[in-house]
């Protein structure tokens, strides 16, 4: 009796084990090695069409120092070239290949020794990394920032940096994937994103909306372009909270020491801005 009950819980605990490892994610350990004949991809994200105008955001903190309302960062484009600015370019999947940076900087703010920031924002509006290395969250300014760092189900990073020109670093081993959300938690108006990478192939466009990697080991890879949504579609707690993102696709073959040129058009969907102020009284109502 005892030796036919064994044998069932053995039978049900291995039909359990085969059950947990047949739908458990396996991700693949990226594997740094010395690119001696690596490829490039480099190119531009450009806009066809209307540029649509973009209103600015309503402050409600430190309004003495922020102003009572800030540009929207939400879709910079070039007049001249169009290019779209702040568009992550990405290898979607890549198994071994170049190390990785030593840290990546997810700055705020604006000061005298760092004119290049936004006032009273995220410097850029997504920050990518790869997540073995460390991340130097930055406040530039002498007002409270409280950087929070998450995605749908966890709370991955949540600190108070009250001083100016303060550093922390960190390594978000738990991150994972793209559109991870990062907000201040004081300031309703800073929203902006980040991508987490088990490798460091990947770009955010500049002014003029180009981008290069390199290092590329030979192979074929789907090479992607994603960027944030900028219509408001509804508030939460004030919060403004935008439509989906716009993502393009390419298959590309990297050759040894390949020189590969990329063209990404944008926007996938029409989109039709229809607010002014946003989180003015009269325009989209908070939940």
């Amino acid at each position: 009796m005892f030796r036919r009950g064994h044998c069932g819980y053995s039978l049900l605990f291995a039909f359990c084990l085969a059950l947990c490892v047949e739908v458990s994610p396996v991700f693949a350990v990226y594997e740094v090695i010395e690119v001696t004949d690596g490829g490039t991809i480099k190119g531009q994200a450009i806009w066809k069409g209307d540029i649509p105008k973009i209103p600015p955001l309503k402050v409600f903190a430190d309004i003495d120092t922020c102003g009572t309302q800030v540009p929207s960062p939400v879709l910079q484009i070039d007049p001249a070239t169009k290019g779209v600015h702040e568009v992550l370019i990405y290898l979607e999947r890549v198994e071994k290949g170049k190390a990785a940076e030593a840290a990546y900087p997810l700055r705020m703010g604006k000061s005298a020794a760092h004119p290049a920031g936004r006032a009273c924002q995220f410097e850029q509006q997504v920050s990518p990394f790869v997540r073995t290395s460390e991340i130097a969250f930055i406040n530039y300014e002498p007002i409270l920032h409280n950087p929070h760092l998450f995605n749908d189900k966890h709370s991955l990073f949540n600190i108070a940096m009250p001083t100016a020109d303060r550093e922390i670093e960190t390594k978000l081993v738990r991150a994972r994937g793209i559109g991870l959300r990062v907000q201040c938690d004081v300031h309703v108006h800073m929203n902006a994103w980040a991508a987490a990478f088990d490798h460091p192939y990947f770009a955010v466009t500049d002014a003029e909306g180009r981008f290069e990697i390199g290092g590329i080991p030979p192979g074929n890879y789907t090479v992607i372009a994603w960027h944030q949504g900028y219509n408001i579609v509804k508030f939460q707690a004030s919060r403004p909270v935008y439509d989906e993102p716009h993502i393009l696709r390419q298959q590309v073959e990297i050759t040894p020491k390949a020189q590969i040129e990329s063209r990404f058009e944008f926007p996938v969907r029409p989109v039709e801005v229809d607010w002014k102020i946003a989180g003015e009284a009269g325009e989209l109502l908070p939940e």
